[in-house]
């Protein structure tokens, strides 16, 4: 049912364009789910063509560059504890910073969700910077 309104939705509103903020997880759990669902079936989710936007992969482009992003990481304990640590790029942690909202805490819902990874977007596009979006390269 939810894979039959997505598809309406998309050709409603000539929609080609799917974002999400790590998207590789989403296309792999979508399509696992629906492949299992339907024993295989129907493999892919989305329609044929749908172009995948990552906000994860912008972030990297704005947020990993930015002293100011970095600065606010190491204040806050936002650091991977890898031997040269990186900055974390969460969505909860990239609202944060960009919100100022610093005890914000993700509850995780879908709608919730959306709202957040789109004001993610919209602040990775208001940058005006070349960015790779697609989540896979042509």
């Amino acid at each position: 049912t939810a894979r039959k309104q997505i598809i309406e939705l998309m050709e409603t509103y000539n929609c080609s364009v799917v974002c999400a903020h790590n998207a590789s997880f989403d296309y792999r759990a979508l399509n696992n789910t629906q492949r299992y669902l339907t024993k295989s079936r129907y493999r892919y989710f989305l329609p044929y063509g749908a172009e995948w936007w990552d906000t994860l992969k912008m972030s990297r482009q704005i947020y990993g560059q930015q002293k100011s992003y970095r600065a606010f990481c190491e204040t806050n304990n936002y650091m991977t504890k890898h031997k040269t640590p990186q900055v974390r790029l969460t969505a909860e942690i990239i609202y944060r910073y960009i919100s100022g909202e610093e005890d914000f805490a993700e509850s995780h819902t879908g709608l919730e969700d959306v709202l957040i990874e789109t004001r993610i977007l919209v602040q990775c596009l208001r940058q005006h910077k070349k960015l790779e979006k697609r989540l896979w390269a042509d």
